[in-house]
């Protein structure tokens, strides 16, 4: 019998290559390339032939079987990634089908990384396809599984989601990353059923889950989905099932291109913003240059076209003319691109009234994805439009006393309410006089010239870009008819849709005047100032100070320090410090000079002054001078308080040039000088002290790869933020240093090997737990070389260079 046969012959026809896996294209709906396979196993046996995938896999399951197969398909996808990566062709990501049992005979989890590791391939070309069936049978347990899998940065794909009753309830209970959507759902392509399926893609959306419709067939299909916002397409119109080679020369055959590993992410954000929905929504692409359009529904369409034309034929009415609208588009997008959110533009087109709203929704190399609606005002309820602007006008009433619009060109200032409650000049003038009126008759002497620099307004539009609110703003000090004075901001922002040309001032009372009020006479002389008042002076000018200032009790134990000092040696607040002794944060390399100092100081009452050190932040050795004096209560000293200053940065701030000397300009840590510096400073205090220390010198495996498959900028995020995660293992008690391309360095105190391998392996740990970047998938693969400085053949000339022979031909 067949059944028998697959049985006895699965080893048979892994070793012998009966079984083949091939590979059905996965093609992204916005811009028509491949963006993924699924491997499906086909078994071409020497004696039955071809075999049916419904026969051998439901026979390989039921006699529990079927791990072998699917560990054979995971072996045979990972090698073709990895021929592909070394042929110098574009891989793609591939998926794979589970079976629940292959969870319970095996360890499927080390079956992958095995896999992976033999043939190193990153872990986002792998995806993770299981039903919902699997899920309804053991929930509890596979939970473990999707979430074992996706803590190390594999996506978890649900196949055949609807084909049960428990779809929705899974979705509310587990993690996926995609839904997959079988087209037999569509098979009558009827308005209700149309309806569910938009529903459920913009559901999916809606909770952060891309989506994917398999078994497409036919043209009118693909505008379907396109229409409805499906983020990709899979089926016999775009290919079957065949082995690799075959599928990229079909797909060369139809003219389509490979998606690159770095634009994976940048193509899924903008595939999350195109849905189904009444309201006029445009995604469009963005090079600097040209407009392509992405997706475009017809509610956009009919906004400004008399029909409903295709893409390539609205980019080419849009964009591909010599109108002067093509310039106004580009100042739109670069507006945009600047601000980085929401904008509205109001521009005139073909004697039609327009308003355009949109944002960028992600940047990248040049290339900028933005979102948009347009609504043509001409063609609108004005009656309804004008209602809401009243309207609005009358909430801007209860939030300003005033409002003005300037327009700087055109040399004129409006009321956009009300009256001119503190400016009455005339309309018709220009701006440096319009703000002398009011520096001169409404603004306090003392913050006449203030006013007069913030009301520039041929600064306006830099000084607006540069902030990150979108607008300027400063208080002042206005005078009211009786003669006294209350404070109110002063607000400039750009009109939207100017293009910088037209600004709002409005200005807003602030609360609780009574206390802000100013008489005309001056303030209180300060004689009169108690001594709460000298405290509440002095704390503010020690806590706003950029100057580190700590204090101590008799014990050495902090009892304050200054916001400088918690920014320096970046603490959270008081509460990490408070209580503890020097030591204790373990940031000095020589503890035990500074505890003499204080105790001279506590004891004798014998000021220090510019004592010079080393400490540790965020892995970087600095050196800093010190002073510090007794504190005298009733005659006695009751503490001790001083400042630190940081040589290396004062020295910077003269020089300017602290970045090239002594810090690693891409991630902060030390450079190589500085690392070997510091080296000379552990050096030291072994030999004087006998004070044992090592290195651990690590290297990221994968640096290539990732340079390659995305480019030299995002390679150097990953290196920042693997020395972040370096720097938040080690804290304040390791010096850490990039002294070359992917290489980084630790310097330590350590008591024995040991202890240097514990920390190397809790190092390697966290930094190959890093799964993204940016959004973008990583597969970080670390090694590590270790040197203890009392070990045997160690000395301090060659404890780095031996430490970096073992690792560079690696």
């Amino acid at each position: 019998m067949l059944s028998e046969h697959i049985r006895d012959k699965i080893d048979d026809a892994i070793e012998q290559g009966w079984i083949k896996v091939y590979y059905q294209p996965v093609i992204r709906s916005l811009t028509g390339r491949l963006c993924g396979f699924e491997s499906l196993a086909r078994w071409i046996d020497p004696e039955y032939g071809f075999l049916s995938p419904a026969d051998f896999i439901t026979t390989l399951e039921d006699n529990k079987l079927i791990h072998k197969l699917d560990s054979y398909v995971v072996e045979k996808v990972c090698s073709d990634i990895h021929d592909l990566f070394e042929q110098g062709r574009e891989p793609v990501p591939v998926s794979i089908n589970f079976s629940r049992l292959d969870f319970q005979m095996c360890d499927m989890l080390d079956v992958v990384e095995k896999a992976v590791s033999k043939y190193d391939v990153p872990r986002d070309y792998l995806h993770i396809e299981i039903t919902e069936s699997m899920m309804v049978s053991d929930g509890e347990f596979m939970h473990k599984v999707i979430d074992s899998f996706r803590v190390l940065g594999y996506a978890i794909w649900m196949d055949d989601f609807g084909s049960g009753y428990s779809s929705f309830n899974l979705l509310k209970d587990y993690d996926f990353d995609m839904l997959k959507m079988d087209m037999n759902f569509l098979s009558s392509m009827n308005p209700k059923s149309k309806a569910i399926m938009r529903s459920v893609i913009s559901m999916a959306k809606d909770i952060g889950i891309l989506t994917l419709a398999e078994g497409v067939e036919t043209e009118d299909e693909v505008e379907f989905l396109r229409e409805s916002g499906c983020g990709r397409l899979q089926g016999y119109f775009y290919g079957k099932p065949m082995p690799l080679d075959d599928a990229f020369r079909n797909l060369e055959d139809k003219g389509i291109q490979t998606e690159e590993r770095k634009w994976h992410h940048f193509y899924d954000a903008a595939g999350f913003n195109a849905r189904s929905t009444d309201s006029p929504l445009e995604i469009v692409e963005y090079d600097g240059e040209t407009f392509r359009t992405l997706f475009m529904n017809d509610a956009y369409k009919l906004q400004i076209f008399d029909d409903l034309p295709d893409l390539e034929e609205a980019d080419r009415r849009i964009y591909n003319t010599h109108s002067p609208l093509l310039v106004k588009y580009r100042e739109i997008a670069e507006a945009m691109n600047r601000s980085k959110k929401p904008e509205a533009f109001y521009y005139t087109a073909k004697g039609n009234y327009m308003c355009f709203r949109g944002r960028e929704i992600i940047e990248y190399e040049g290339k900028h994805i933005f979102k948009g609606s347009i609504t043509n005002m001409s063609i609108d309820d004005t009656t309804a439009k004008r209602n809401e602007l009243e309207l609005k006008l009358r909430e801007l009433n209860h939030l300003f006393v005033v409002v003005l619009l300037f327009k700087p060109e055109e040399k004129t200032v409006t009321p956009l309410f009300g009256k001119f409650r503190l400016y009455n000049g005339p309309e018709k003038v220009d701006m440096k006089t319009s703000t002398d009126m009011m520096a001169n008759g409404f603004i306090h002497p003392h913050d006449s010239d203030r006013y007069r620099q913030f009301m520039d307004s041929s600064t306006f539009a830099e000084r607006i870009a540069g902030s990150e609110l979108g607008l300027i703003e400063d208080a002042f000090r206005f005078r009211r008819e009786n003669g006294n004075y209350y404070w109110a901001v002063a607000t400039v922002m750009t009109v939207p849709g100017s293009m910088g040309k037209e600004f709002l001032y409005c200005v807003k009372i602030l609360s609780d005047n009574s206390s802000k009020t100013l008489l005309t006479h001056g303030v209180t002389n300060s004689s009169l100032l108690r001594q709460d008042e000298f405290s509440l002076l002095w704390y503010n000018f020690v806590w706003n100070s950029s100057i580190m200032f700590f204090w101590k009790d008799m014990d050495r134990r902090f009892k304050g320090v200054s916001k400088a000092f918690l920014d320096y040696f970046k603490l959270s607040s008081e509460d990490d410090i408070v209580g503890k002794r020097g030591e204790d944060m373990n940031w000095h390399i020589n503890n035990p000079e500074y505890a003499i100092q204080e105790e001279a100081i506590l004891n004798s009452g014998i000021p220090v002054r510019n004592s010079s050190g080393q400490c540790i932040v965020n892995g970087v050795v600095h050196h800093t001078v010190s002073s510090k004096i007794p504190v005298y209560e009733n005659g006695r000293i009751v503490g001790l308080m001083g400042y630190i200053i940081d040589v290396d940065s004062e020295t910077a701030r003269i020089t300017d040039k602290m970045r090239d000397n002594n810090l690693d300009g891409l991630t902060g840590t030390m450079n190589a000088r500085s690392f070997f510096d510091a080296l000379l400073d552990y050096s030291s205090q072994y030999r004087n002290q006998g004070r044992d220390f090592g290195i651990i010198l690590i290297k990221n495996l994968n640096h290539s790869r990732i340079s390659t498959t995305y480019d030299s900028d995002f390679s150097d995020s990953v290196l920042q933020t693997i020395s972040d995660r370096i720097v938040g293992v080690v804290g304040t008690t390791c010096a850490v240093a990039r002294p070359k391309d992917a290489y980084f360095t630790v310097l330590t105190y350590a008591d024995d090997r040991q202890s240097l391998i514990d920390l190397a392996e809790t190092l390697k740990t966290k930094i190959e737990s890093l799964v993204a970047v940016e959004g973008k998938a990583v597969t970080i693969k670390v090694a590590y070389s270790i040197r203890l400085r009392s070990e045997e053949g160690m000395t301090d000339e060659n404890l780095y260079v031996s430490a970096l022979a073992e690792l560079e031909d690696l």
